[in-house]
């Protein structure tokens, strides 16, 4: 089969939202500091991205929200983008001239400060599926423990009553629940009450590469793993150095080859690149830099990507699943 480096790409996470909506004169358009843009975007044959709604657990986190969603909808002003809710319209953007958007909440903070009545949340959900028409998953926590449960840095707490509910919400709307930023126990707890109460919620990792190949809290132990594949899930993975390998740029392949193992997750595997505004995070966490191997900076790097993979024995049939197969096939299934 005829090599191509520009299959089309589905990605499952960025934080371009975010940088729209806090940084001001922000654009599309911009090339400094996020990977994630329009160029970038259009460099590496991206055709369908998903941009999390983001906030940190704080007073005000509804609110920031609330400006994503509003960032969103200004994308879909310019004629580049375009929104996907259906099936068919999943199917259709891979072979389009614009490139597809639709929204992930990342941490469920945005729906519902730590003090209201639950019931805020559920209305506000209601709103925001009313506004997009459709969300690609939500995500409960960030790093932190919030009222649903506990983040990948908190003290591995698990699933909260409130998590409880909101999942039963998202059974009944069928929404996607995403682990890349739970505590294991949280994961846990999630997937066995999915599991007990029969919900019809579907898993994901966005953004997670593999524990076994890089020990990092982030990462996916093989037990999530092995759960994934059991409910047709999908793992995102993470171009971000802390995930990938301290020192090791080339290292971010064995992450795909682990994957596309067809005894490991061969038809979970996605991109989920987690692109957002590397200055916020430097300014943060000084140790953490840098944020990305240069060869993993920007979208413009997927078809670098890919022919490194080509030269490592990976054809183009599981290339194809990797880039946006497997993906879509999340969606027909799921939408």
């Amino acid at each position: 089969m005829k090599s191509n480096t520009s299959l089309p790409i589905i990605d499952l996470h960025c934080d371009l939202l975010h940088y729209l909506s806090t940084h001001p004169n922000a654009t599309v358009h911009d090339k400094e500091g996020i990977g994630v843009t329009l160029p970038y975007l259009k460099a590496g044959n991206v055709k369908l991205q998903v941009l999390a709604v983001f906030s940190f657990t704080a007073k005000g986190s509804v609110e920031v929200g609330r400006k994503e969603f509003d960032a969103y909808q200004k994308m879909l002003e310019l004629p580049e983008f375009q929104a996907v809710t259906t099936k068919s319209a999943a199917e259709e953007i891979i072979t389009s001239n614009k490139i597809g958007i639709i929204p992930a909440i990342e941490n469920a903070s945005v729906l519902a400060e730590e003090e209201e009545p639950l019931e805020n949340a559920f209305k506000r959900l209601d709103e925001i599926l009313d506004q997009v028409g459709r969300i690609m998953y939500i995500g409960f926590t960030h790093h932190t423990e919030n009222r649903f449960g506990g983040g990948n840095y908190s003290d591995n707490v698990g699933l909260k009553e409130d998590g409880k509910a909101l999942l039963e919400y998202m059974s009944a709307h069928k929404i996607t629940v995403d682990l890349a930023h739970t505590s294991d126990n949280l994961a846990i707890g999630i997937m066995d009450y999915i599991e007990e109460k029969s919900l019809n919620v579907p898993i994901i990792a966005s953004h997670s590469n593999f524990r076994t190949l890089h020990k990092h809290v982030r990462n996916l132990p093989d037990e999530f793993v092995e759960r994934l594949v059991q409910h047709q899930g999908l793992i995102g993975m993470n171009f971000l150095r802390a995930y990938i390998h301290d020192t090791e740029p080339g290292y971010f392949l064995n992450h795909f080859l682990h994957g596309l193992d067809d005894k490991v997750a061969l038809n979970q595997m996605a991109f989920g690149a987690d692109f957002f505004f590397r200055a916020g995070l430097e300014k943060m966490y000084p140790e953490r830099i840098p944020v990305f191997f240069e060869e993993h900076i920007d979208a413009s790097k997927y078809p670098i990507i890919l022919d490194q993979l080509r030269k490592k024995g990976i054809n183009e049939i599981l290339l194809e699943k990797l880039c946006y197969g497997n993906a879509l096939d999340f969606i027909r299934r799921n939408w």
